[in-house]
């Protein structure tokens, strides 16, 4: 199965390659294993324009050398373009250029032509492909459907199977198109380890939505969209989720960019495909505000912001090990993988008590890290009060009472887990003793790392302990 980015790519080239000998859209949908209708749906969300308009304005602007630069006839003009009659080929001409072949040869006018399609690299995404940003204008819609509050790993194993379950449930009257799959997502709150996604369907008007639905008007709003084409729609995991995220991240990130986020509601949609087909169209929406009309909070450059001291209480730290070569390799994907399987849930519980009471930054996950010999030990997990239970197929470690040097770093999520080195010399500089200290760990805190500020950016604690402890 060819990727999004190489099916499209190879699209275009057969367009162009095939462009005198009369190339269809069945050949293309056969020759790539789609049906024509989902030919049709990949093109238009893809280039906003028809495929067969595309072909069509190509074979167009490919006769123009033939009209101006030989002595061929119209007739035969047409032909060699897979035109079945020369009038056919005629009326598409003057709706395309508002002149006829004839009076082209005879006045010479400057025409404007359709060019050809290309993906560049900035497209490419991981095995996804990526159109946008672009700034639309979406009109106020409503939606039924069920809302739900989800912890952040639940998201996309819940997304992945209401793909497949919400719309066995048809009992929902005036919906407009039943194979759009809408989410509206929207905050928790301040300090909300959680947040409302809403699976739903676009329906006429809210009168009547059956009991045990919800409904949501968005209303008319500025918004930034991207779309994205990935092979399957059921194998949304953390590392397509973590690209498309990023690109959004990176236009966010953008000071020069003009717009900020609007709000804490945002929604994605997606287009079903027929059964057993691959290629599957995501949205995403979030409204926004030009920067010109609000108050704009100073631009905060990356980097660290605050070395501090923090007393621990004795701990337990529950967690699983994995040995990797690199000091930074794949912690991201690890955080990513804690969270989609919903292993930080299985340590918490046991406590027993909201952790965000037990000490400033209790209820934070913890990436530790350990140098072995060559290689390094990176252990990802939570720190319990001491004495807690560790539940089957985790492991614990204890620390006593302990004072740790924080190193707070701000920036984008892919950056500043890369910090450690600066973070040494930086506390190295404030005269703190880290030398000896074999271990440390990353804190992503709730409050500082899962909420993103106006440009988009978030804070991470880098922790050494001030001695060194038998763990």
């Amino acid at each position: 199965m060819l990727r999004p980015f190489d099916l499209l790519e190879n699209i275009l080239v057969d367009i162009e390659h095939d462009i005198r000998n009369g190339i269809t859209i069945g050949a293309l949908a056969e020759k790539y294993s789609l049906s024509e209708r989902h030919l049709h749906r990949l093109f238009k969300f893809a280039f906003n324009q028809t495929i067969a308009g595309y072909i069509r304005s190509r074979k167009l602007a490919a006769s123009i050398d033939d009209l101006l630069n030989t002595d061929s006839n119209v007739l035969d003009i047409a032909l060699d373009y897979a035109f079945e009659y020369e009038q056919s080929y005629i009326r598409s001409f003057r709706r395309e250029y508002g002149i006829t072949p004839g009076d082209l040869r005879k006045t010479g006018k400057i025409l404007r032509i359709t060019p050809p399609l290309h993906l560049f690299d900035s497209n490419r995404l991981g095995d996804s492909l990526v159109f946008g940003p672009e700034i639309v204008v979406v009109p106020q819609f409503h939606v039924a459907g069920k809302r739900c509050k989800l912890t952040f790993h639940k998201t996309l194993a819940y997304t992945n199977t209401s793909f497949k379950t919400f719309f066995e449930q048809p009992n929902i009257p005036n919906v407009i198109n039943p194979d759009v799959f809408f989410n509206i997502c929207s905050g928790g709150g301040t300090d909300a380890d959680f947040f409302y996604v809403m699976p739903s369907v676009q329906i006429k008007t809210p009168d009547t939505i059956p009991q045990g639905y919800d409904y949501y008007t968005f209303p008319a709003s500025l918004c930034v969209n991207f779309r994205f084409i990935f092979c399957k729609h059921d194998k949304i995991n953390m590392h397509v989720a973590d690209d498309m995220y990023k690109a959004i991240d990176d236009f966010m990130d953008n000071k020069d960019q003009a717009y900020f986020l609007d709000g804490s509601v945002t929604f994605d949609r997606t287009e079903m495909p027929d059964e057993n087909e691959n290629y599957c169209q995501w949205e995403w929406f979030a409204p926004v505000i030009e920067k010109t009309s609000l108050k704009i909070p100073p631009y905060n450059p990356s980097g660290i912001k605050k070395v501090y001291q923090q007393e621990l209480p004795a701990l337990r730290f529950i967690g699983k090990k994995c040995i990797e070569t690199s000091e930074t390799a794949n912690v991201l994907n690890l955080l990513d993988n804690w969270q989609l399987n919903g292993w930080f849930d299985d340590i918490e519980k046991q406590s027993g008590k909201d952790l965000k009471t037990f000490f400033d930054g209790g209820d934070s996950y913890i990436n530790l890290v350990r140098k072995k010999d060559n290689s390094f030990e990176h252990w990802m997990g939570m720190f319990m009060p001491e004495g807690t239970n560790v539940p089957e197929g985790y492991e614990a470690l204890d620390f006593p009472k302990m004072t740790i040097d924080v190193c707070r770093v701000y920036g984008k999520r892919d950056e500043i887990v890369n910090y450690e080195a600066e973070c040494r010399n930086k506390l190295t500089e404030e005269s703190c003793t880290i030398d000896n200290v074999p271990w440390y760990f990353r804190r992503f805190g709730w409050r500082r790392f899962f909420e993103i500020d106006a440009y988009r950016k978030r804070l991470l604690d880098y922790c050494y302990p001030q001695a060194t402890y038998g763990v």
